[in-house]
């Protein structure tokens, strides 16, 4: 079940999670200036934030297990997302895109609940367990990002 939603995610996403074998320059020089601690598993760029180009969707892996999901911009900031457990799944979508997955996610006999964008900016899920995913987007009244759906296969 969870490799039918990761084929959701390939399928429908625009920009795909990547492997943390060679980070781009940007990456590694945001990293650096955030001072996250460890590598970064998997990674999606977007604007999250409206004036905020060259941002990342990163995940950072603990020592113990599991990691933690953040995005992190040009200038350092990080907005904490979520811990997760086992491997990393990270994915960055348009709202096109989300409205696409939601569907999906709606005709399924296998996958429950919803993705629903509340702005027309980029929102990032992943996988906090094995099989529960969730999705983010950035508030600009919370001055943070919210969780805007989930969903279990």
């Amino acid at each position: 079940m969870r490799r039918f939603a990761l084929l959701i995610g390939i399928l429908l996403s625009g920009t795909v999670f990547a492997a943390s074998e060679q980070v781009p320059a940007d990456l590694a020089a945001i990293s650096a200036k955030a001072g996250l601690e460890g590598p970064v598993a998997k990674w999606c760029r977007s604007e999250f934030r409206p004036g905020h180009p060259g941002a990342f969707a990163v995940a950072v892996p603990s020592n113990t297990g599991g990691g933690r999901y953040l995005v992190v911009e040009t200038s350092g900031r990080t907005f904490p997302l979520a811990s997760y457990s086992g491997h990393p799944y990270l994915s960055c979508y348009s709202p096109a895109e989300v409205r696409k997955l939601n569907d999906t996610i709606a005709k399924s006999d296998t996958i429950q609940g919803q993705v629903q964008p509340l702005w027309p900016t980029t929102v990032v899920c992943g996988f906090v367990e094995n099989t529960h995913a969730v999705c983010w987007q950035y508030s600009p009244a919370k001055n943070s990002f919210v969780k805007v759906g989930e969903w279990v296969t």
